[in-house]
This record gives structure tokens, C-alpha cells and sequence, in this order.
């Protein structure tokens, strides 16, 4: 192969591929990446778990393909100051040069490289704008378990059915789920699709796709491919079932307490700095205030506490309720309203946060019990 190349063109592709390179004692190929040039240059790698390739545009005067190091190259791409790169190969070796450095990285046979495996089919299809997918995946991220204790909960259930696609997460003492009403999505699925994608995956079509461009998202049995104009990404799917939630969801809200996010957000921040070893911070309420007091203390350092104005409020069996801190930020910060309801059933049971002119995300969080 010999290409000439723009520097910031390769140093994204390899910059997309990134993640799915592994250091692997018992497979030292997954160190590498592929390598495939004929209209263009296309990068490949995979950890086994998901795969991931991107594809540039260069000036290709041979076709080839090679399997080389990830790291090596990659550190030249982010060191060098030349705006156009020249990558060619002989044998087993690669050349990376420019006006004044030239490196030659020893390769390995592509006939190494794992095979990044295909859907069996992919007559279940979602079509969807890029940034409209990845702002819903940011709401409810915050609510996955970070652990792999709980393979299904370390992960975000897809659900698509009637007329709607949603996204769920929890790790069991939060819950967050966004709807993406038929309008926001094109869909080739017609019956109920239920699939558990993996927190890292998501993560990583997080980071990786551009939000300008469109999605798709297919899944057969087994795995879910991403895909946009010039990246992909395969992936299993978790196995497993995931929690029956709707339980859970409060109904018929007996307090309602509206407020500024960006108030409460910043009441939060501040107060938080006194919680104890448990994060715990207080939320306390009574008929005759006209703002919610969120209360902190810790034995060692004091107490303190900040008057969130109410907008307006619904009060009923409710006088104070305890969560944790870090919780009660997180799914307050993914509220795309400026104004914003806490909703309870009672002092002992999951709050519901949600906008008061967007529905479409809502979280809950457990309480603290004292």
C-alpha cells in the first residue's frame, strides 16, 4: 500500500478505533489494528467484545493491507506537526513519513487479524439522527451500573414498540428512560424488540459518532451493529433479562414540588460539600415555606444549608426525604427543562424527577432510609 493522507484525517480514524484495542497477554494481535487501502483508507480493530472501523478519504496511489501496532503509530499521528502523512508498505513493515521524520513499524500478516463479525441479517432497522440518538443515550447513562456484578444492569435496554423507541437505565437504586416518539425515528420493526446493549457500547457510540450524521442502529438475535456515513460498530448483546421496572414508576404524584434546575443543580454542588460518609443530603419541605431547604452534615465538618425558590408546589405527607448527593445530581443535570418537578408517593418511596413541558425523560431515585 502507499497513501498520502491528512494528518487529522488518519488521527481520527485511529482516534475512533481507539477503544477497541486491547492489550491481551493470550491474543497479542489485539494490540493491533488493521489496515485496508483501495478507494480509501479503512481502519479496523476489535477487543473480541466490539468491533470498530472507520473509513477517510487520501490520495491512494497503491492498494493494500496490513495489520500494524495501534500504539506506535498512534503516538506518531498525535506528535507530529505535519499536515500531511505518507504511509507505505513493504512486506510486513510500514513506513510513516513526512518532510522531515520518517519511522518504519514492523507489521504482522492481516491473515492474524480477527475476522470483526457481521449480523446474520439486518431486516430489524432503526434510522435515527445522530445527535437526537446520542442526547437520549446521555440522559440515561448516569442511571447504568458501572459494575459487571449485574451483566443486564450494566447496560441500556432498547425497547421498541408500539410506536415508540425507548431507552432504560438503572443499577437499582436510580432509573432513568427517554422515548423517542415515532416521528424522531424511521423503523423496519414491527413487533415488541427488546435489546440489552452494553454500557461500554453505548459509551462508546457516545464518543465515537459524529452528531451530524445519520444512525442506524440494527440488531439481530445476538448483536447490534452502529453504523453512520463513515464508521461502524459491531457489538454483543447482553444475555440476560432485565428488570420489570414499571412497578417502580410513580403514579398518582400526591407532592409535587417545581423548581429551577440550574437553582436546584447549584443548591446540590454547594451543600453537598457537608455530606456524610453515605453522601446522604436532605430535602426538606412544610406548608408554610415557599422553597424546598436541601440540608446537609457530617460530624466532622458542620452543617449547611440552601432555599431552592419553589415555582410551585403540591404538598402532602412529605416533610423531609434523604438521597444520595451524587444520585440526585445526575438526574437532575439530564433534565432538558429549565423548570423541573420532584414528585413523590410518599417519604419512603422513589422520587420521580421530570420536565414540566418535556416528558420524554424521566429518572428516579430511591431515598436514603434513615
Amino acid at each position: 500500500m502507499k497513501l498520502i493522507i491528512l494528518r487529522s484525517n488518519l488521527k481520527e480514524v485511529l482516534a475512533s478505533v481507539e477503544r477497541a484495542v486491547t492489550d491481551s497477554p493470550t491474543l497479542p494481535i489485539l494490540k493491533n489494528i488493521l489496515l485496508k487501502v483501495d478507494t480509501r483508507l479503512t481502519v479496523q480493530a476489535t477487543n473480541l467484545e466490539i468491533g470498530v472501523t472507520a473509513t477517510t478519504s487520501a490520495k491512494i496511489t497503491e492498494q493494500g493491507i496490513l495489520s500494524v501496532p495501534f500504539a506506535p503509530l498512534y503516538s506518531i499521528i498525535n506528535n507530529s506537526v505535519s499536515d500531511r502523512i505518507t504511509l507505505e508498505s513493504k512486506e510486513l513493515s510500514l513506513t510513516v513519513a513526512t518532510d522531515n521524520y520518517a519511522a518504519k513499524i514492523q507489521g504482522s500478516s492481516p491473515d492474524e487479524f480477527p475476522i470483526i463479525p457481521k449480523l446474520l441479517d439486518e431486516t430489524n432497522t432503526i434510522e435515527v439522527a445522530g445527535d437526537v440518538f446520542k442526547t437520549a443515550l446521555t440522559q440515561v447513562l448516569p442511571s447504568a451500573a458501572s459494575n459487571d456484578f449485574k451483566p443486564e444492569m450494566n447496560s441500556v435496554l432498547l425497547i421498541v414498540s408500539g410506536g415508540s423507541l425507548k431507552l432504560v437505565a438503572t443499577d437499582g437504586f436510580r432509573l432513568a428512560e427517554k422515548t423517542l416518539s415515532s416521528n424522531a425515528y424511521g423503523t423496519t420493526i414491527h413487533s415488541e424488540l427488546r435489546a440489552l446493549i452494553p454500557l461500554k457500547t453505548a459509551q462508546e457510540v457516545l464518543r465515537i459518532f459524529p452528531g451530524h450524521d445519520q444512525l442506524t442502529v440494527a440488531l439481530d438475535s445476538n448483536q447490534v451493529l452502529f453504523r453512520s456515513k463513515d464508521t461502524a460498530l459491531i457489538s454483543r448483546l447482553i444475555d440476560g433479562n432485565y428488570p420489570e421496572y414499571g412497578a417502580i414508576v410513580p403514579k398518582n404524584l400526591t407532592t409535587e414540588l417545581v423548581v429551577e434546575r440550574d437553582e436546584l443543580i447549584g443548591a446540590i454542588k454547594l451543600v453537598s460539600n457537608f455530606s456524610g460518609k453515605t453522601s446522604d443530603l436532605t430535602l426538606k419541605v412544610s406548608d408554610e415555606q415557599k422553597a424546598i431547604e436541601v440540608y446537609a452534615s457530617s460530624q466532622t465538618i458542620g452543617e449547611n444549608s440552601y432555599q431552592v425558590s419553589l415555582k410551585k408546589k403540591k404538598l402532602e405527607g412529605i416533610s423531609k426525604v434523604s438521597f444520595n448527593w451524587r444520585y440526585l445530581l445526575d438526574a437532575v443535570r439530564v433534565m432538558p427543562d429549565p423548570i423541573i418537578t420532584l414528585g413523590f408517593t410518599g417519604e419512603s418511596r422513589p422520587m420521580m424527577i421530570k420536565g414540566t413541558s418535556d416528558d420524554s425523560v424521566f429518572c428516579i431515585v430511591m431515598p436514603i432510609q434513615q
